[in-house]
């Protein structure tokens, strides 16, 4: 069996005390990051005004330089933190660079007090008696321990989101079993009316967390808006609403999770649609409800767990006209509009529910890739 990163996530129930000192780590890590952004920018603009010959710095410059300001004394509350936590910030940043000069990500952006805070440890953790024990906190950490630990720990990250609430992700080393295999093969079609449609006529509901709790979110967003800026009421209010969308965002994962775990398990061959998600969250009308279903999120889940479990996920070219091709005598009908959930072909004359043809079509054209030996974007064990 061979060993997968794998992340574990609980939550962190500090004391008084140990939320001050990770607000000290919070805070240095931010600062250390935001520091050396600023200087490689303006190296990079001087570099290019004078015409040096060396155009950007990179991680061993960053590295050497925090080792002299931590020696100066303006900046001596540096020490006061896991000195690792800091390098990885001038990893991260130096992963940031990188992913932008390969066109994988956008610039990296300052880091801000008020967003999600975070700070990686790589090593000597324990976890002993519901407690997590790092650096600069021997004293322990309560931690609800709501599953068991498998596998080798390699590092933690510590993180407190917009709603005050701390977590730790533990990331191991483990193995994971790969599924008995069957021969059952499924096209998805995903959709907002309903999440999925299987081409075997499963369905799995689009529970719409967002849309569900929009007229709640909307009055706590009212009230954070009447509050006065800086006073201890507005921080109440802005905390409500926080709780509220990490109550959404939790929900919606749940499910995503529990969906993909469920096709995952029970199929070998996974047929899905390459959507074009960024380009359809520019249609204003729909944009909300394409963003509530989460689309990207459920193939990443689907993708890794088929790569873990030993299952294959082909994907289908998205300019593919799995609608409006008629299952049956394969009639393309132009003028199918989105409104139309069902059509019946002129040719046949078979009435189609739009999603279910839409899935039996991508099932056939995964399968005549597969025997054509092109996988599209596959993720094969």
């Amino acid at each position: 069996m061979e060993l997968k990163e794998y992340t574990y996530k609980f939550r962190l129930y500090p004391n008084k005390e140990q939320e001050i000192k990770l607000a000290k780590h919070f805070g240095c890590v931010r600062w250390c990051y935001n520091h050396f952004l600023d200087k490689r920018v303006k190296y990079y603009l001087e570099s290019k005004e004078k015409n040096l010959k060396k155009k950007s710095l990179n991680y061993n410059d960053d590295a050497k330089a925090l080792t002299e300001i931590k020696k100066k004394e303006a900046t001596k509350w540096l020490n006061e933190v896991n000195a690792q936590s800091l390098q990885h910030a001038l990893k991260h940043l130096e992963s940031g660079f990188n992913r932008f000069f390969n066109k994988l990500s956008k610039f990296p952006n300052f880091k801000k007090k008020n967003n999600k805070q975070s700070f990686r440890v790589p090593q000597n953790i324990k976890i002993k008696n519901n407690k997590l024990y790092i650096t600069k906190f021997m004293e322990g950490i309560e931690i609800r321990l709501h599953r068991k630990i498998e596998g080798e720990i390699r590092n933690a990250t510590v993180t407190k989101n917009c709603a005050g609430q701390y977590h730790v992700s533990i990331g191991v080393q483990r193995e994971i079993k790969k599924l008995k295999p069957n021969n059952k093969v499924i096209g998805i079609d995903l959709g907002i009316k309903t999440l999925i449609t299987c081409s075997d006529g499963t369905i799995y509901e689009n529970i719409k967390p967002y849309r569900n709790l929009e007229s709640r979110r909307r009055i706590l967003a009212k009230n954070l808006s009447r509050t006065v800026k800086g006073s201890k009421g507005r921080e109440k209010a802005r905390r409500k609403l926080a709780k509220l969308d990490n109550y959404i965002c939790n929900v919606r994962k749940d499910h995503l999770h529990k969906v993909s775990h469920k096709i995952v398990s029970e199929n070998q061959t996974i047929i899905i649609e390459n959507l074009n998600v960024s380009g359809m969250l520019k249609n204003r009308k729909l944009s909300k409800s394409i963003w509530d279903c989460s689309f990207s999120e459920l193939v990443r889940q689907i993708s890794y767990k088929s790569n873990w479990y030993g299952k294959e996920l082909i994907q289908v070219s998205r300019w593919f006209p799995s609608s409006k091709t008629c299952s049956n005598c394969f009639y393309i009908n132009d003028n199918l509009t989105l409104a139309d959930r069902e059509w019946n072909c002129p040719k046949c004359e078979i009435k189609h529910d739009r999603d279910l043809n839409a899935a039996i079509n991508i099932k056939r054209q995964g399968l005549n890739q597969l025997n054509r030996g092109n996988h599209g974007d596959s993720c094969l064990s």
